[in-house]
Parts: C-alpha cells; sequence; structure tokens
C-alpha cells in the first residue's frame, strides 16, 4: 500500500471514528452483510495499548449487539432466576471503550487479564508443540515433524494429506501447509474408507488456543501408537475396531501463520491468520477471523465485523481464505452432503436421521459444549444436537450450553448447515487461574506439574464417544452405554466356553431423560445390523431397569486362533422405537487346543 494511500485510508477511518462516536448501535440483527454496521473504532498502529474490560450487560441481544465487533474472551451470566443479564469479558482500545459508554455499557477494568494481556513478551513454553522449525524449539517438539513420523511409523493406518497452504505461502511469506492426519486401517477386507464412518477432529482455527492441536496431537497419539501406557491400535480394543471400521480426519492447526507469531511471543494475543492486504493499517491487526470466513450464513447476523482491523474481521468476501478454501474443499471430498443443495444462504430442513459423521472443532476458553446455530435459533436438527451436546459435556464435565453470542461464518455451522452432519464446538479451559487463558501453563495439558486440570483425560472419553456414534449420532445418542465389560478367561483354547459380563446404563446429563434397558446384543471382530447379533441376558432375570448388568456365554469351537474383539451394546425404547447405544469393544484370545495325548506323555516321562 503506497503512503498516499495509507494516509487517505487512515483520515477515512478517523473520520468514520468520529461520525459512529454518538450513534446508538441497533440490536436488532442486520438481514444481510451488506446491513452490518462498521464502528471504525480501530486507530491504527499508534493507538495506545488495549486493556481487558468487563462489559456488563442487561439482556442477551445486548451482549449480541456487540459481539461482531469486540474480541469478547469469557462471558459470565450474573446470578437470578429468569435473567440473561451479566459480563462480558473483552480485550479493547480506548476507543473502543469510549464507544461502549456511547451505548450506555457500563465498563470495569479487569487487572488480572489486563495484566496478561500487558506481559512483556515471552516465548511459549518448549514443552507445547511449535508448528515447524521456523521458530526453534529447545524440547524440539514441531507438528509437522511429528505427523510425518507417526505417518511413518504406522503406514498401514495412517495417511498424512497436505489439504493446501495458509496465506503467507501464497504471497510471498513463509510457506506453511495445513495438514489432514487420516486414521484408519487401509486392509480392504475392513472395507472401502469412503464408505465408513468418519469423525473430524478440527483445532486451531484461533492462533492463539494453544490447547487446541495438544489435545488433537494426543488423540492421534491415543489411535495409533497410544499415549501414556493407554489406547494404541492392536493394545485397546475399542481403539481397535473403531481404526478398523471407523475413518478419523484430524487436522491439527488450521492457523499456521498466526500460530507462529504466539510461539515467538505469547503477548501476541493472535487470533487472527495473516492477511495483510484488506485495508487495515495496524501489523497488529491484520489478518481475517478464520472462524467467520466460512461460507454459510457469511456475515448473515451481526456475529462478524466488516472491519479489516477487527478481531472479528470476517474477511472481503465468503470463504475468501486460502485456509478456508482448503478446509472446505477437502471435507467435501471426504463427507457427504445429506442436506441437499441448499445454497450458501438458505437454512436446510433437518438432516436425516440416518445422517452419518460428527465434527468437533477445539477451541479455549470457558469449559462449553456449543452447537448450532452460533447465528441464533434452532437447528433443524436440534433436539438431537442437544442431546448428543449433553452426552458429550457429561463425559469431558465441560457445560453444554449451546450458545454464548451471536456468530456467523463459523466453522460448525457451514459443517452442519452445509453437510448435516452433527457438529460442536468445545471451550476448553478456566476463566482465571493457572489453567485459564489462551496460554494456561503446560501442566494442565496433563495434570502433571501440580496444576488442578487435566485437560486430555478430560477430552478423551467423549473425543471416543463421538468416534463410536459417528455412523449415525443422531439415533446412537438416544441408545445406553456400555460398561465393566469382561471375558473370563480371556484366553482359552479353541472350543473352551467364555463367560462374557458387563453393564448396560443408560445416562443422561442435565434435562434428559433416562430410558430403560430392554435388550443387549454382541458381536466377533466386526460391528453387524442392530438387532441381528447374540444376544445378552439380564443377570436379575428381567429387563427394564435403566441399569442392567448382563451376561452371555461365548461358543469359542468356530473361532479361529488368535485376537477377537467382541462388541458389545444395549437397547432402549422411545415411544415404542428401539435405539441401539454405541458399541463397547473388549479382547478374547484364542489359543491352540490342549492335546491331552502329549500332556499323558510328558507325564509318564517325568516319572
Amino acid at each position: 500500500m503506497n503512503y498516499k494511500y495509507r494516509l487517505f485510508f487512515f483520515s477515512l477511518l478517523i473520520g468514520t471514528s468520529i461520525l459512529l462516536a454518538g450513534i446508538i448501535l441497533d440490536s436488532s440483527v442486520p438481514a444481510s452483510a451488506s446491513d452490518q454496521p462498521t464502528t471504525g473504532v480501530y486507530i491504527g498502529a499508534d493507538s495506545p495499548q488495549k486493556t481487558v474490560v468487563r462489559i456488563y450487560y442487561e439482556s442477551q441481544e445486548q451482549l449480541n449487539a456487540v459481539a461482531g465487533e469486540l474480541d469478547i474472551w469469557e462471558v459470565h451470566q450474573l446470578p437470578g432466576i429468569g435473567t440473561n443479564s451479566g459480563y462480558a469479558l473483552a480485550a479493547v482500545y480506548p476507543s473502543q471503550q469510549d464507544w461502549l459508554k456511547s451505548l450506555g455499557y457500563r465498563l470495569e477494568m479487569d487487572p488480572e487479564h489486563t495484566d496478561l494481556l500487558q506481559t512483556p513478551s515471552s516465548l511459549l513454553d518448549p514443552r507445547y508443540f511449535y508448528f515447524d522449525n521456523y521458530v526453534t524449539n529447545p524440547n524440539n517438539l514441531y507438528m509437522v515433524n511429528f505427523l510425518q513420523e507417526t505417518a511413518t511409523i504406522s503406514p498401514s493406518i495412517t495417511q498424512l494429506i497436505d489439504i493446501g497452504d495458509a496465506w503467507l505461502s501464497l504471497h510471498l511469506g513463509y510457506h506453511r501447509d495445513m495438514w489432514v492426519l487420516r486414521i484408519t486401517s487401509e486392509d480392504p477386507v475392513y472395507g472401502a474408507i469412503s464408505a465408513k464412518p468418519p469423525f473430524f477432529l478440527f483445532a486451531n482455527v484461533h492462533a492463539r488456543e494453544v490447547t487446541t492441536p495438544e489435545m488433537a496431537i494426543r488423540y492421534i497419539k491415543y489411535m495409533t501408537t497410544g499415549y501414556n501406557g493407554l489406547g494404541g491400535y492392536g493394545k485397546d480394543p475399542d481403539v481397535t475396531w473403531l481404526v478398523n471400521h471407523h475413518v478419523v480426519y484430524v487436522l491439527v492447526s488450521q492457523n499456521p501463520d498466526g500460530r507462529v507469531l504466539n510461539e515467538q511471543n505469547t503477548g501476541n494475543y493472535r487470533r487472527k491468520n495473516m492477511d495483510n492486504d484488506d485495508g487495515c493499517i495496524d501489523p497488529n491487526s491484520w489478518g481475517v477471523d478464520l472462524n467467520r470466513n466460512s461460507s454459510f450464513k457469511w456475515g448473515c447476523c451481526g456475529g462478524s465485523s466488516n472491519s479489516p482491523c477487527s478481531e472479528l474481521y470476517r474477511g472481503p468476501v465468503k470463504g475468501s481464505e486460502p485456509e478456508t478454501q482448503a478446509f472446505q474443499t477437502y471435507f467435501s471430498s471426504v463427507f457427504i452432503d445429506q442436506n441437499g443443495n441448499n445454497g450458501d444462504d438458505i437454512i436446510p430442513p433437518a438432516a436425516p436421521n440416518n445422517a452419518t459423521g460428527i465434527f468437533i472443532s477445539l477451541h479455549t476458553y470457558g469449559d462449553y459444549v456449543l452447537w448450532p446455530w452460533g447465528f441464533g435459533g434452532d437447528a433443524p436438527n436440534g433436539q438431537q444436537l442437544q442431546t448428543i451436546g449433553r452426552k458429550l459435556a457429561f463425559l469431558n464435565g465441560l457445560n453444554p450450553l449451546k450458545f454464548l453470542y451471536t456468530v456467523d461464518g463459523a466453522t460448525d455451522d457451514w459443517t452442519y448447515g452445509k453437510f448435516g452432519v452433527a457438529s460442536f464446538t468445545y471451550e476448553i479451559g478456566d476463566d482465571y487461574g493457572s489453567c485459564g487463558d489462551f496460554f494456561p501453563a503446560y501442566g494442565c495439558q496433563d495434570g502433571i506439574d501440580g496444576m488442578p486440570r487435566n485437560f486430555w483425560a478430560e477430552m478423551k472419553p467423549s473425543f471416543i464417544y463421538a468416534n463410536k456414534i459417528a455412523r449415525t449420532p443422531y439415533i446412537t445418542a438416544y441408545g445406553p452405554d456400555t460398561t465393566d465389560l469382561l471375558t473370563d478367561p480371556d484366553s482359552v483354547p479353541v472350543g473352551i466356553p467364555v463367560s462374557l459380563t458387563g453393564t448396560i446404563e443408560d445416562t443422561r446429563y442435565g434435562d434428559d431423560p433416562t430410558y430403560n434397558v430392554y435388550a443387549a446384543e454382541y458381536f466377533i471382530d466386526s460391528e453387524g445390523v442392530d438387532g441381528t447379533g447374540i444376544t445378552l441376558s439380564p443377570i436379575d432375570g428381567s429387563w427394564g431397569e435403566v441399569s442392567e448388568d448382563v451376561y452371555a456365554e461365548i461358543d469359542t469351537s468356530n473361532l479361529a486362533l488368535g485376537q477377537h474383539y467382541i462388541l458389545v451394546h444395549g437397547k432402549t425404547k422411545i415411544n415404542s422405537t428401539d435405539y441401539w447405544g454405541p458399541f463397547t469393544a473388549i479382547y478374547l484370545e484364542i489359543i491352540e487346543p490342549l492335546d491331552l495325548s502329549r500332556i499323558y506323555l510328558a507325564i509318564v516321562q517325568l516319572q
């Protein structure tokens, strides 16, 4: 940008700021992107330092009215029955504070978070994975190297795919790719990969959210070689059958360019990508918010900004950014469109009950599970999404809130709105303390160093559950869970019967009702059609409780030598409709039959 143009744009921006300073923002939702107000409160590279303030609101509408312009870190609802009043925590410039006051909002500075924001520059803890060796990590932890090594170590169950380039690599900058690791057995005996139920784990769309790739990397380890002695293909029965019969896609970092700035200096608090040619003259505020840039309902509803310096800048057009285009193109190649051709602006009808696939977008922080729509209102599959969201929250301990404030152009709205895929957002981490903020202490990732949280232990059960229900999430989430499986013995000669026991239980979160268990069945080595498996019986002699202990005797006479996995699930009834829950697996080893004549001969020889 030449000097005259920069000066003109700067003057225009300042003029707009003065003009709008006395305008009261209309809290109604604009009909389209072109109707969005531009606040003009970003004043360039010489602007004073940001502070973190509490913005008090008296209704959800008041919070929504500013959500498209401010870098909101937290939302707190104040105690009270039937009220949506509370305060939001946001990082703002002084000019933005003036703007908020002119609209009638009460503000208070938050000293603790302001200190975090204004802390002198520091390198990201080297125990975190860095994206690549452009920024040297003293512990030699690099995402790209890890992904390449994983694909080399486990070639029969992984494939590393370069889905496209980040912004700088297309604009004479450092070249960074976006990498997806696919995890599934490539053995054709388990069927075509395109026919397997897909689970997509998506991380680091916001550059500063350093916990999210850590969780994605741990799930990759858990599903391949194992992590901290748990999981591992061929070691853990649930992992083994999921890798054989399902497919996982993991995008560890959607925003590698922006991420690198935070590795160099956590004080950058970089959220957006590194797009610098849309008109913002402040290098600290360049970029597009990739979680406002998705094509579906882009800029529709006041949940993003058209100001290029805003932290919520949605880009000049829908799907403008190479990172967004790469993800959307790849996702479209591996997921089925189950909504029909509804375009980018039409809300589709409900996806069919048997729609397949599940998508989780990882974010920090606040400890929430959210689901469509981010731009407001109930999605066509809203009740089913709520049931899944509550179960995920039951498993990871987060709050199943559904909606925080208006967001448009979000990734999970695109995956659900365009494909009918059950889609969710996790906000991982505390509001305060060592495990809060966008840069929590590294020990919070695994509960080490005396930290009060273990993010991985919390997230793991919900990742596994999402993976398990991916074939038909809108149906399977209503079924019961299987726990405490036991084969006795777990290794027998062929022909020797084995006792199989376990518990089938229907547990829900929040206001979801519980239902009684009415059946259980098992399959050997491959999940079959619901209701066609080998039956288990209730230990107490009758079905009809919310939790049932079950048993069966497995006939091993026709099983081949070697390791097998037994897949068990149970059934509830809701309004006379059967709902089978997800499978849980347990190993059974079949060994050579006993040769009694050889045993007799050995005894004689010993005598």
